[in-house]
């Protein structure tokens, strides 16, 4: 996909929307292709199904991280992305098997046992056995 939709609930925060664009030159000059990306993904109520199965494997993934008992959950789920910290030494063993996710700070340096966050994002083709799999390396 190479479209992105911005949706406003209030009119008078999106009067100025396309000037925005303009100005930082977000122009697209076959658009007509990008809309229909779009338009395929609102028909029959696609973005429902890929943003509930989004937000379904972030759900399985919360629930892996509490019980491994190894994770704190930073701020409540409330989407498809999820906000944790656990050990360096786990984030080394995660790296090392090929996890691929944001993480603040370095893994090298400072103590295995120090608390690091990650920001997990998953999407609407997230496997369930590759998140059973990502948790089982805690």
């Amino acid at each position: 996909m190479g479209a992105e939709a911005a949706v406003f609930f209030d009119p008078a925060l999106a009067r100025d929307f396309a000037f925005r664009r303009k100005r930082g030159a977000h122009l697209f000059s076959k658009h007509r292709y990008l809309a229909a990306q779009i338009a395929a993904t609102l028909e029959d109520g696609l973005w429902l199904e890929t943003a509930a199965a989004a937000n379904d494997a972030a759900r399985q993934l919360e629930a892996g991280l509490l019980a491994t008992g190894k994770a704190e959950i930073l701020f409540p789920r409330e989407a498809n992305i999820l906000f944790a910290r656990w050990p360096r030494s786990l984030h080394r063993r995660l790296k090392a098997a090929g996890a691929q996710y944001y993480m603040d700070g370095a893994l090298d340096g400072g103590g295995p046992d120090d608390l690091l966050a990650a920001r997990l994002v998953c999407d609407w083709s997230a496997d369930p056995a590759a998140t059973d799999g990502f948790l089982a390396l805690f």
